[in-house]
């Protein structure tokens, strides 16, 4: 029966790699391709016969050339590489976005003979990040464009190459409103465009159809092209897709875009939220360039609307971002800047206030405060925010103070401020009404006339999305990390003669906290179980798998279980839920009257043991795959002595894994850090925190401290 236990363990593994959804290949020292499974034939397009005996680089785009001999170099030199983004390319050619887990495979006698890896196809993960960007990136450009030209040039830009479409256009209405006119385009030869330079808006053409019914046309062959649409006639048509999406403002349509495709397209659904997302922004920019143009603001006024969008795009926090859009407001449009949004309980909330004189911005709070706009008011804010629509007062007489002060205190308080001229209007966002600004002249003399609304209300349009942007990230980033924060432990047990620490940090403001974890247990008066890790993901829901790991694991060690049988336990639960995911794990138990620990590193970077001599060795025994992608672990238990006046740290791979930089060299640059660093747990973490910028990188860092010492 015992000779014959590998066979099953062999036979086992071998049906867990071929119903695995990930692609799991290996490759020889030489690069060169030795097993495939059917994942990796469903994601690369080649067969396990045709790619097995290939060199790995046949998934290697050009750009990238020469990337994997660089990580195979890494893994037969015994190292790990985990959750590695890059791209590799399908037989077909169509590039795909994979996350790599990498790691030694050993022969017989446990020499490294090559690599194992584990790809998943992230492709769609990327897309809709790229989708979220190019709009962060569209809205940003429109946001800071005051030409038509510019604003063409920006939506063509980030459309044509979010898609992959091989050629764009833009086509606007003409002033007559009988024409559509050919703005820009990219991709096209001069023969090929040259007859769409101006054309009917009555023609039987997918533009123009799409800017009469103001409905998108996705059109996927050219045969499809050419029997949809007659008027076409003898045009040859050069490429099989087309989409056509109209620009339009309050439901009007003035114009279109339309992305051409040479290989037949079929736009999914994020493809198609992702186009008129970005016509509908497009629309309102060129909308707000040809009143630009047409009006021809003063050159402060243009210099002012570029300051206040570069000033919105700056900031994700909604407070900062509302006081420093306030404080600029009263540089060019007026002497006070109120900024009041709707409120479920408070029926409108006072965020924002300055004025132009420092001695008055007391009393322009103190007023707000004492005397709180009523949220049912037929006027002001209240009614500009139910109706969305601005109210102008270009002069405010004395009158009209009396008769709306509430008592004589109200009413001395509103002479003191000085009230000349007036506008409230409304912050819009994504079809409601977020709030609304109120502007004030207090300047004898300085009335706000119909240019002044204009842009106040220009002003509003760009603030209101700015800030519904900052809103909705402040509020899933501060879910995710108060549920982050509130799943790690609230303090650390006390030992004899030991100084523990720890910390964590999420990521840098605009980005999702990940499942960064870490935990001690303190199993006896001298026994200690400390665990670091890491759940592959963002968001709540990385929190939530977080939490439920990391307890699991407490738990099996308080049931006294050793660190490969806690891992195993651990990973049988993960590989039970409906959804497994992936974690990476170094758990340690410590003797703390041997100094003696024992730990297992699965797929983790290695922790680091500073000893008294002040040399720095990495715990970085290998050999174990990380927890929740197979159903059975092959852990391997590695010892390390602890002796008095060590310290010992472990990290998350956030605190020194950039996109851009190698990460055995920021490996070594931590062990240079480590071994400078002070003393004390605490300070120490401190130091490296500091010195590896946790908090404003790409990812997030949990890191953990234990110093020894004579009791």
């Amino acid at each position: 029966m015992t000779a014959r236990a590998p066979v099953v363990s062999e036979i086992r593994l071998a049906s867990i790699i071929e119903a695995s959804d990930d692609a799991i290949l290996t490759k020889d020292a030489e690069g060169t391709i030795t097993s495939w499974n059917p994942a990796a034939e469903r994601m690369y397009g080649w067969t396990a016969e045709e790619a097995i005996g290939q060199k790995i680089s046949i998934l290697i785009p050009e750009d990238r050339a020469g990337e994997e001999w660089r990580i195979l170099e890494q893994v037969l030199a015994g190292e790990q590489v985990n959750h590695y983004e890059s791209d590799r390319v399908h037989r077909s050619g169509r590039r795909l976005r994979v996350s790599l887990s990498i790691g030694p495979l050993t022969d017989e006698t446990g020499a490294i003979v090559g690599a194992s890896i584990i790809a998943r196809d992230v492709t769609a993960q990327h897309r809709s990040r790229d989708f979220a960007t190019r709009l962060h990136r569209l809205t940003a450009a429109f946001a800071s464009e005051i030409t038509r030209q510019g604003a063409v040039a920006a939506l063509l830009d980030q459309s044509v190459a979010g898609l992959g479409a091989d050629a764009g256009a833009v086509g606007l209405l003409n002033d007559a409103g009988d024409q559509i006119e050919l703005a820009g385009s990219v991709g096209y030869t001069g023969e090929g465009i040259k007859d769409w330079q101006r054309f009917p808006v009555d023609a039987d053409v997918p533009m123009s159809i799409a800017v009469r019914t103001g409905e998108p046309i996705w059109t996927e062959s050219a045969a499809s092209l050419r029997d949809g649409y007659p008027d076409l006639g003898d045009v040859n048509i050069l490429f099989s897709s087309l989409a056509v999406i109209p620009l339009a403002i309050e439901g009007r349509p003035f114009g279109a875009v339309a992305l051409s495709f040479a290989n037949p397209h079929l736009f999914d659904q994020e493809e198609r939220t992702f186009l008129l997302t970005a016509a509908q922004h497009a629309a309102q920019t060129f909308d707000h360039a040809r009143v630009y143009e047409d009006e021809r603001r003063t050159g402060e006024q243009l210099s002012f609307l570029a300051a206040a969008s570069e000033l919105l795009s700056g900031s994700l926090d909604p407070d900062t971002t509302m006081q420093n859009l306030a404080d600029l407001a009263i540089s060019a449009l007026g002497d006070w800047c109120a900024i009041d949004l709707a409120d479920e309980e408070l029926g409108l909330r006072n965020v924002a206030t300055a004025h132009a004189d420092p001695e008055l911005v007391k009393l322009a709070s103190e007023f707000r405060e004492r005397y709180p706009v009523d949220p049912n008011a037929p006027t002001g804010a209240p009614n500009v925010i139910r109706t969305g629509r601005s109210e102008h007062y270009p002069e405010i007489p004395d009158e009209m103070l009396v008769e709306a002060a509430e008592d004589e205190e109200h009413l001395e308080m509103m002479r003191e401020i000085g009230l000349i001229s007036g506008m409230v209007v409304p912050l819009p966002a994504r079809g409601r009404m977020l709030g609304a600004i109120t502007f004030v002249s207090s300047t004898p003399g300085r009335h706000f006339d119909e240019d002044d609304l204009r842009l106040a209300e220009d002003l509003a349009r760009r603030a209101g999305l700015a800030i519904d942007n900052a809103m909705l990230y402040r509020h899933e980033h501060d879910a995710a990390v108060t549920l982050q924060r509130s799943l790690l432990p609230e303090s650390l047990p006390q030992f004899s003669g030991v100084d523990l620490a720890a910390r964590y940090d999420p990521a840098a403001p605009g980005l999702e906290v990940g499942g960064d974890w870490y935990d001690v247990v303190k199993l006896a008066e001298d026994r200690v179980a400390i665990t670091i890790g890491d759940i592959a993901g963002r968001g709540i829901q990385a929190a939530a798998v977080m939490g439920h790991v990391s307890a699991v694991l407490r738990g099996f060690a308080l049931d006294g279980k050793a660190p490969d049988e806690a891992l195993h336990a651990a990973n049988r639960v993960m590989r039970e839920t409906a959804h497994p995911q992936m974690a990476t794990v170094l758990h340690l138990h410590l003797d703390l009257s041997s100094g003696r620990a024992e730990y297992v590193r699965a797929g983790h970077p290695p922790g680091l043991l500073r000893l008294p001599d002040g040399s720095v060795e990495r715990m970085a025994g290998a050999g174990t795959q990380p927890l929740g992608v197979f159903d059975e672990l092959d852990c391997r238990v590695h010892g390390v002595d602890v002796p008095l006046g060590s310290l010992v740290l472990l990290y998350t791979d956030g605190l020194i894994e950039r996109s851009d930089r190698d990460f055995e060299v920021e490996l070594q640059r931590l062990c240079k850090a480590f071994a400078d660093a002070p003393t004390d747990a605490n300070e120490c973490l401190d130091s490296l925190a500091q010195r590896f910028g946790a908090g404003t990188t790409l990812d997030d860092v949990a890191m953990l401290a234990l110093s020894r010492f004579a009791a």
